[in-house]
């Protein structure tokens, strides 16, 4: 039966009765070839394997889900560095004098295209009125995008959640990394609802990287843009 990406028990057809997401349909398994044991072939074109130095399989050490990227998506644990969301990050991942912002707001454009794309009920989920835009200084060499956990220890540094935040946001959303040359890349390790960056509609590929440029725009969530801004 259709499900909410947002993990509610919902009686209603269509949209979610708690948050007004649109329900997910899940797609039918492929059934076995009885010829053969093998499993399925995969898609043409090389599958991206992990990165250089990263362990390989294995439940997250944190909350025991199941390992589908460099970061869990549920209370992203670091498997590459093995360090946990909550903890401390290195702050000299970036020299003194290097400056990135991020700015992040409600955009009522983006909202507009959620709701006319039939992804969300504007009658369940209404526009905040009173968003204030907030800036945020990156440091250190990784920044969270999602909500709050209390159980699983998780403080992003860029919270979207906790009272009228946006609710179309998975607790590990996205994650902003630092790299060499004073730049940030962007990853989504699987979000529910997919990652944009500067208006395209399609989502960026989860668990890639891409290379972030001074006022580019990421779109997550309902409504949430966070403009990155460098100096």
């Amino acid at each position: 039966m259709p499900s909410c990406p947002s993990g509610h028990h919902s009686t209603a057809e269509g949209f979610c009765d708690v948050c007004g997401l649109r329900l997910q349909t899940p797609l039918p398994s492929a059934a076995p070839d009885p010829r053969t044991h093998a499993p399925p072939s995969a898609p043409p074109g090389p599958a991206p394997g992990p990165a250089v130095g990263e362990p390989r399989g294995g439940p997250c050490p944190e909350c025991g889900t199941s390992r589908a990227g460099r970061f869990c998506e549920e209370c992203g644990y670091d498997f590459a560095s093995q360090s946990g969301a909550h903890q401390l990050r290195h702050p000299g991942a970036h020299p003194v004098g290097t400056i990135w912002r991020a700015v992040v707001a409600a955009d009522p454009a983006y909202y507009q295209y959620m709701v006319d794309q039939g992804m969300l009920d504007p009658d369940r989920i209404v526009f905040p009125a009173d968003h204030r835009p907030r800036r945020l200084t990156l440091s250190g060499d990784r920044v969270h995008i999602g909500r709050r956990s209390a159980s699983r220890r998780l403080v992003p540094e860029i919270d979207l959640g906790g009272p009228g935040g946006d609710p179309a946001i998975s607790h590990v959303h996205a994650v902003l990394l630092a790299r060499e040359g004073d730049t940030w890349t962007l990853m989504d390790p699987g979000s529910t609802n997919g990652t944009t960056v500067n208006g395209t509609a399609n989502p960026i590929t989860p668990h890639v990287e891409v290379p972030l440029n001074d006022n580019d725009r990421i779109y997550v969530g309902a409504w949430t843009v966070i403009v990155v801004q460098r100096g």
